[in-house]
């Protein structure tokens, strides 16, 4: 397998899948710009931002620091149809110690190219192979902060921030590919008028031993690797979370310094020690749906003056360290933001996405006030019984 054209014999038709590669700009913005050819005409569709994505596969981005990948497009011999990444993150293999796992991720097809994407994922799978991995996830573009899983139901409904839609036949291209789906995602919807909601706002305020601080933009750094690495120690046990570096967290939040709300970044102490965080978000999908995967000076200026202003928004990730599980900390954490959001003049928010194995979070979601479903899933494949 090389950079050339590569044709799939296990296809219904020969499907022609090319590797693209990755120190060529123009093709890296051509495949990034496949996805919006695709589904893009969906009013549901949000594009990322070209831009950043180009940066990230051409390894410019310290999230692509320990990562090693190869880029797939499938044609039917005149048209693309489908396009993925195949993903090594060395990182995640050591903190989970388990060197035979990799990713599938920047996935993204037609709607009538399922022997073009079985072929893609073959060529995929063989890569993966030959770096002696035996077990794949998909979708995961290598790190849970720039994306993961993929929406199987509710497909007229608006997503929330950052998540994305995806048509209904993704799961089924990747089911038809033996893929199986096996880590659901739950996303909850709290109404600050429910019972366990005012039950447990009372609570959070009667707890003076908690308290709740917002980051400080005039000591974003400091505060921010603070953030950073309550992430990694609360995180720690999630299997689609592995730890992050300073540099990485920098890059990642760097733009909410300046667009973003520093309460809905929030850290809580107790006894002068830090103990856990909250991160929620407005949902910003109306905003990016405009920008049509561009980011220059008219879409900064929008951000700055529009990020602010939302009539949805969620708390995207809570975690408190083990010694302080139990105390009242998470409570006090989600109550505060979800404050926040009622002075905007929400009745609800959301609380998402909740790894189903994660049965301690799904508690507290309900505790609070929360209905959930599942919305997502990450789909895994065996490699080692694949005939070759």
């Amino acid at each position: 397998m090389g950079n050339g054209i590569q044709t799939a014999g296990n296809t219904a038709h020969s499907a022609v899948v090319r590797k693209v590669p990755i120190s060529n700009r123009a093709l890296l913005k051509e495949f990034v710009g496949l996805e919006r050819k695709f589904i893009g005409a969906n009013p549901l569709f949000v594009s990322e931002i070209d831009s950043d994505i180009v940066k990230r596969l051409g390894g410019q981005s310290a999230f692509f620091s320990d990562i090693k990948h190869a880029l797939f497009i499938a044609s039917d011999g005149s048209q693309d149809k489908a396009r993925c990444a195949a993903l090594i993150n060395h990182r995640y293999q050591k903190a989970k110690d388990d060197e035979a796992l990799g990713f599938i991720g920047y996935f993204a097809a037609a709607p009538d190219a399922a022997s073009e994407v079985r072929a893609m994922l073959y060529e995929a799978e063989a890569w993966l192979r030959e770096q002696n991995v035996s077990r794949i996830i998909v979708p995961h573009n290598g790190s849970c902060f720039l994306g993961f899983g993929l929406l199987t139901t509710a497909f007229e409904e608006e997503p929330m921030f950052p998540f994305g839609w995806h048509p209904p036949y993704y799961k089924e291209y990747l089911q038809n590919s033996g893929y199986h789906p096996t880590y659901p995602f739950w996303c909850y919807i709290v109404d600050f008028s429910s019972e366990n909601y005012r039950i447990a706002a009372q609570r959070a305020l009667r707890n003076k031993a908690v308290k709740v601080l917002p980051i400080n933009k005039k000591k974003w750094d400091a505060d921010l690797d603070k953030y950073g690495k309550l992430i990694n120690e609360t995180w720690k046990e999630e299997w689609e979370v592995h730890p992050h570096t300073s540099e990485e967290f920098h890059e990642l939040f760097r733009p909410l310094k300046w667009v973003g709300d520093p309460r809905l970044l929030l850290m809580a102490e107790v006894k002068e020690g830090l103990a856990g965080f909250c991160w929620g978000m407005g949902d910003w999908n109306p905003i990016f749906r405009s920008f049509k995967g561009k980011m220059g000076p008219i879409q900064i200026f929008k951000s700055i003056f529009k990020a602010k202003v939302y009539d949805r928004a969620g708390l995207l990730g809570i975690g408190v360290l083990p010694e302080y599980r139990g105390t009242g900390v998470a409570q006090a954490l989600a109550i505060t933001l979800y404050k926040r959001f009622e002075e905007r003049g929400l009745r609800k928010a959301f609380y998402y996405l909740v790894n189903e194995s994660n049965t301690r979070s799904r508690r507290f979601a309900e505790s609070i006030g929360g209905t959930g479903r599942v919305m997502y899933h990450c789909y895994d494949k065996t490699l080692i019984n694949l005939c070759l």
